[in-house]
């Protein structure tokens, strides 16, 4: 496809909802692009595991009832393996959902023996490797160990300014080491912030890098392969579909759809505090709270005000282009 043809929609062959839960804001690391916000643990949420399993029952009959089919939970924080009711909401989950995908977002600094034990509970691992702070032989051991245990697992290099070709030589080696893997590998976000723009990265070498790696994907043993019905498409101005891949729509600087129609409601997303969203923009406002009020929480389209989509959850939220949004590019290309 050509450079400059365009995204005009992202579709979901079936309605799915989307739970995204930075479930604290306690972490082990505090990395120095990080906001302190996802790492301070003044938030560590340790109580009313009986209330959050019951409203999490009544948002999964609520879009059950809606004609909503698949469901996928992520788990962000923070670190959510320390998270104390982590374990046993994601085996109620898959008690009351048995098809359901849990997916986690986590630093990977559990013990490998951790993971031996509690593998099974998890679809998709989000690894982000974090080089202030990672111990990169126990990252590589516990990679390899899931490796071919996961229906999916990302190895998100972290392109980290200062030590940005030691990232790059960590991820390559993974390469040779790994019998599968899925290396991303993500340019960062200045601050992690909800509005965060996209880091200045001065050297021109690490920005030609950027542009021309995106992920790098290799199988050579058997896993899992879920069939999961929480899928996107991206679809393009010439009429032809891809599956989406957020970290592919941001390098190709994609991730701009102000003034799109975009079914927020189809993204569930709740904050450290319990605090909850659709998208985790924020660009539905506050709905309600996972402990407190959930009654507004339920399928709902906006039309986005954000200049750019800097979340991989967000990206695939299903949405359209509209007259209005074709205005706003028109202007911004005058």
């Amino acid at each position: 496809m050509g450079e400059q043809e365009r995204i005009v929609a992202i579709s979901a062959p079936e309605k799915y909802l989307a739970v995204t839960w930075q479930v604290n804001n306690f972490c082990n690391y505090s990395c120095s692009y990080c906001n302190p916000g996802n790492w301070i643990g003044d938030a560590r949420n340790e109580t009313n595991l009986e209330l959050y399993i019951e409203n999490l029952n009544t948002l999964i009959d609520r879009y059950t009832a809606e004609g909503y089919k698949h469901f996928k939970f992520f788990f962000s924080g923070g670190e959510p393996t320390a998270w104390k009711h982590f374990l046993p909401i994601c085996e109620h989950l898959k008690w009351k959902l048995p098809d359901c995908t849990i997916a986690i977002n986590t630093n990977l600094s559990r013990p490998v023996k951790w993971w031996e034990k509690h593998y099974e509970l998890f679809d998709d691992v989000v690894a982000s490797f974090h080089v202030e702070f990672a111990k990169k032989e126990q990252y590589e051991e516990t990679s390899i160990f899931l490796c071919d245990k996961m229906n999916y697992l990302s190895s998100k290099m972290l392109l980290h300014d200062e030590r940005f070709w030691e990232v790059v030589e960590f991820g390559e080696h993974l390469k040779t080491v790994m019998p599968n893997y899925f290396i991303e590998w993500t340019p960062l976000y200045d601050e992690m912030t909800v509005n965060a723009g996209p880091w200045k990265y001065d050297d021109a070498e690490k920005e030609k890098f950027i542009s021309e790696h995106s992920t790098d994907t290799y199988y050579s043993k058997d896993k899992p392969w879920k069939d999961s019905g929480v899928v996107s498409y991206i679809n393009w101005e010439s009429g032809l579909q891809e599956p989406c891949n957020s970290n592919d729509v941001i390098i190709r600087r994609q991730n701009f759809f102000e003034g799109w129609d975009c079914d927020v409601g189809d993204c569930v997303f709740i904050n450290p505090i319990g605090d909850i969203t659709l998208a985790s923009c924020g660009v539905s406002g506050k709905v309600g709270h996972i402990l407190k009020d959930i009654d507004r929480v339920g399928p709902h389209t906006v039309s986005c005000n954000k200049h750019h989509c800097h979340c991989g959850t967000d990206i695939i939220i299903p949405k359209r282009i509209t007259p209005k949004a074709e205005e706003i590019i028109a202007v911004g290309t005058d």
